[in-house]
């Protein structure tokens, strides 16, 4: 056996939306392919990720493989495997990782379980290896109890050609209906109570003597949406705040912003939003928690505020609002460090090594 050859891969996902993780398995199966490797990708049909495959020309199946007592699962994933001849088979999140860790051990293929947030060891027990997408999350799962031994980082990756050809700030702001000159913050995440939106609301609060014009987006949705307006109604700041719900065209609505924050108040897998803002040379500001201090290199390409501080939140906010050049430089420096960590086929590299790996151990 060659270290070289190329191989067969089946990618497995028991997707709940199409957020963070499903799209990175979506990226690295075209990755993948790309680099000459075969890929099969079993994924629950219905919602958008099974469409996205097939119009990327990925192998797509749907064979019933939802459900943490689904029985039937591991030998489904064992004959789509045995069917391409697999390799390996990478699977991601939780129940995708323990059924396909079953059908790894019952089949003696090696599975690779992809750990995108900070997510319990039971899942991944059988895993041959595990791949966790920072070094926040590998710290989490060894504490958990995952085999130092067994652990793996492979960096998120983007795929740099979405930053292709997107509207300039005027444009992005035109088309949303947002005036040119206005200093705009925001933030891109599902509207929960961990992402923290309720602190940036705090923040714009404490910054809207001081910046009359300032605007919020928030981007996303979720089960806070209406604690949220009531609060913006209750800070006197509903005004200043739009609510713009899940966005296909998120990379334009980011170009429309000044800064972008993450302010959650929980540990993040990455936070590989703000590695998106930063490829658009936008600052960011996110909490000073595992995760996001991987996403944020504090004072370079952005800054880190302890979680649940509106007041630190709006202090921050503020001297980068009224310090255009360090906006500049700090957004500089970001799309720089990002294209050389968090680049997709950087990822992809990754990832083949950790299967070479696999393989060659037998």
């Amino acid at each position: 056996m060659t270290t070289s050859r190329t191989l067969s891969i089946l990618q497995v996902i028991t997707q709940r939306r199409f957020s963070g993780a499903e799209r990175i398995c979506l990226s690295l199966c075209e990755a993948l392919q790309q680099r000459g490797h075969r890929v099969r990708l079993l994924c629950k049909e219905g919602g958008q990720m099974a469409d996205e495959a097939r119009a990327k020309a990925i192998d797509v199946s749907t064979p019933g493989i939802s459900g943490k007592l689904n029985l039937l699962a591991p030998g489904r994933i064992i004959h789509a495997a045995r069917e391409i001849k697999a390799d390996v088979i990478h699977t991601h999140l939780s129940t995708a990782s323990l059924m396909g860790g079953i059908a790894g051990k019952i089949s003696g293929i090696p599975v690779l379980g992809h750990v995108h947030a900070l997510n319990t060891w039971h899942y991944y027990r059988f895993s041959t290896l595990i791949a966790t997408c920072s070094a926040g999350v590998a710290r989490h799962i060894i504490a958990n109890g995952a085999p130092v031994d067994k652990v793996r980082v492979v960096l998120n990756g983007i795929d740099l050609r979405r930053f292709d050809n997107v509207p300039s700030r005027t444009e992005s702001r035109r088309l949303l209906q947002l005036p040119d000159d206005a200093p705009i913050i925001g933030c891109v995440a599902h509207l929960s109570a961990k992402k923290g939106q309720e602190y940036l609301l705090k923040a714009t609060a404490f910054l809207q003597k001081q910046f009359p014009d300032l605007r919020c987006l928030l981007v996303g949705e979720g089960v806070m949406r209406d604690d949220l307006v009531q609060m913006a109604n209750t800070l006197g700041i509903r005004n200043r705040v739009h609510f713009l719900g899940y966005r296909e065209d998120v990379v334009t609505v980011m170009n429309a912003m000044d800064i972008v924050v993450l302010p959650s108040i929980a540990k993040e897998g990455l936070g590989l939003v703000l590695v998106e803002a930063a490829l658009l040379e936008i600052p960011t500001i996110g909490s000073n928690a595992p995760g996001i201090d991987e996403a944020v290199q504090d004072g370079v390409s952005g800054f880190l505020v302890p979680p649940g501080n509106a007041e630190k939140l709006a202090e921050k906010i503020a001297g980068l609002l009224t310090d255009k050049l360090l906006r500049k430089q700090l957004g500089e420096a970001g799309r720089i460090r990002a294209q050389n960590l968090f680049s997709l086929e950087a990822m992809a590299a990754s990832t083949e090594d950790v299967y070479r790996e696999m393989v060659t151990r037998g």
